[in-house]
């Protein structure tokens, strides 16, 4: 095991944070942390190379602050493993899958592994058999689940109305901002973005003729978008319940604009997906956007029209090059082979599916391009329903607050973070290579399910149906979180 620079950081910052700051202020260490996602904190030879991205080191001090002694802070982890029961199951079957799964399926099924041998046949398999991807997939899931606890307990914190939405913006304008200096100042910065690539991945400078692909810190422009798109969607939706409406509005607006900017097909997937939901959601549901968020997204659109098409005026060649860089990333990209490789992938999951008779074959077991069907093929019925049970739980169609606007600032949050968990499944469903759905999405489903589940202080916690729902005046008093 060895610790870079990045984990000893990691480590020290957290050991700071362990003895002098809340549990608010780990968990918001725990998410910032994560805009390192290229970077390996602990690099771990002993199993074939893999890597302990400074995130999940620093889940290691969010559970040990989350178990310092106290009548108050221990029932809370009580709470919230019960408030997170389906995610719990979800996980603790994939972990023992991860071990038993593999084994018992030994040689059944030809796979291509999590991390494939390097060869240029795109449909190299090898015979099922237990690895150390396994073993680390296992620990990654774990890391979901306690990011799920930490953003449950992060409800708790009174503070959290102010303090998550500040953070979200911060982390979201420094995402953006490093994706648009990969590109503007690829050649000058190329030492600064080198160093905190250092992880065991394949490091990508991708560019398509002469003009770079944006990808900040990160390993590559996918993932980067990946990530982004998390971050833009919930500021989004912050924006649209008035959550510091000015800072989250421009923080979106800005990682927007850089993920538009990125070339990546993945960005532009989640873009289309969500768009489609959005508009739906204007159509049929009133009360979703008020009139003047409706004309500052319609005059940001024309606006973006206008200066497409003066840039196409102006700079004939510029915008020719731009035309065909976003034609070789999405439509182009469908018969390449690429393409190809990665729809042979995705199936992977529906024949592991059907050769364990359901069961799956364990995560970490073979290597997807896909979250579902790697969700399918690896944990089998018994996974793949409880990933959906949680989700619902998460998302909770029946509630008011989760379509229109309401006055409590704590349950306006907690839709977002279920809006969030949702659509950032988007460009995964399509490119994910692990069944585990990440850090990121364990912190927003516990922050969904805390926000929006607090005790009424009026009465009862009602769990309304959307007729009663319906019926309740739109402006909900701050302690009505229940109500909402």
């Amino acid at each position: 095991m060895q610790l870079t620079i990045f984990g000893f950081v990691v480590i020290a910052i957290g050991v700071i944070l362990l003895f002098s700051a809340s549990r608010m202020a780990m968990m918001l260490f725990v998410l910032a942390v994560t805009l390192l996602g290229g970077s390996a904190a602990i690099s771990l030879p002993a199993l074939g190379g893999s890597t302990i991205p400074p995130a999940h080191l620093a889940i290691v001090f969010l559970v040990a602050r989350m178990l310092v002694p106290g009548k108050a802070g221990m029932a809370d982890v009580g709470r919230s493993i019960e408030a997170n029961f389906v995610l719990v199951f979800f996980v603790l079957y994939g972990v023992v899958g991860a071990m038993v799964l593999p084994r018992l399926f030994q040689n059944a099924i030809l796979i291509t592994p999590l991390r494939p041998n390097p060869t240029r046949d795109v449909f190299a398999v090898e015979a099922l058999h237990f690895t150390n991807q396994n073993v680390t997939v296992a620990v990654y899931y774990l890391a979901t689940l306690f990011a799920a606890f930490g953003g449950w307990i992060l409800t708790r914190d009174g503070r959290v109305q102010v303090a998550l939405p500040r953070a979200a913006a911060i982390i979201g304008l420094v995402h953006a901002v490093l994706g648009l200096l990969s590109v503007i100042l690829k050649d000058q910065l190329a030492g600064f973005f080198g160093f905190f690539r250092n992880g065991f991945y394949a490091q990508l400078d991708q560019s398509v003729g002469d003009i770079a692909r944006m990808n900040g810190i990160f390993a590559e422009p996918a993932i980067y978008a990946v990530y982004g798109f998390s971050w833009f969607v919930f500021l989004f939706e912050l924006w649209l319940r008035r959550i510091e409406p000015r800072l989250t509005g421009l923080a979106a607006a800005v990682l927007g604009t850089a993920l538009l900017l990125s070339t990546s097909s993945t960005a532009y997937l989640g873009f289309a997906g969500y768009g489609l939901i959005l508009g739906v959601r204007f159509l049929l549901v009133p009360g979703t956007v008020s009139s003047r968020q409706l004309m500052v997204l319609l005059g940001a659109g024309l606006l973006m029209v206008t200066m497409a098409l003066g840039l196409a005026v102006a700079l004939p060649d510029v915008g020719t090059k731009i035309a065909a860089v976003i034609d070789r990333v999405t439509v182009g990209k469908i018969d390449t082979e690429s393409a190809i490789q990665r729809a042979f992938w995705a199936k992977q999951g529906l024949a592991a599916f059907v050769t364990s008779n359901g069961l799956g074959i364990g995560p970490g077991s073979f290597r997807s391009s896909s979250l579902l069907t790697a969700i399918l093929g690896s944990m089998g019925v018994l996974g793949s329903v409880a990933f959906v049970w949680h989700l619902g739980r998460v998302f909770m169609p029946l509630r008011k607050s989760t379509w229109v606007t309401v006055a409590d600032p704590r349950t306006a949050i907690g839709a977002a973070a279920s809006w969030t968990s949702l659509i950032m499944l988007i460009p995964p469903s399509f490119s994910a290579a692990s069944p585990d759905p990440g850090i990121l999405w364990g912190a927003f489903t516990g922050l969904a399910l805390g926000l929006r589940s607090l005790p009424d202080r009026n009465g009862p916690d009602a769990r309304l149906s959307w007729q009663s729902a319906s019926e309740q005046p739109a402006s909900v008093g701050a302690g009505n979180v229940g109500n909402a």
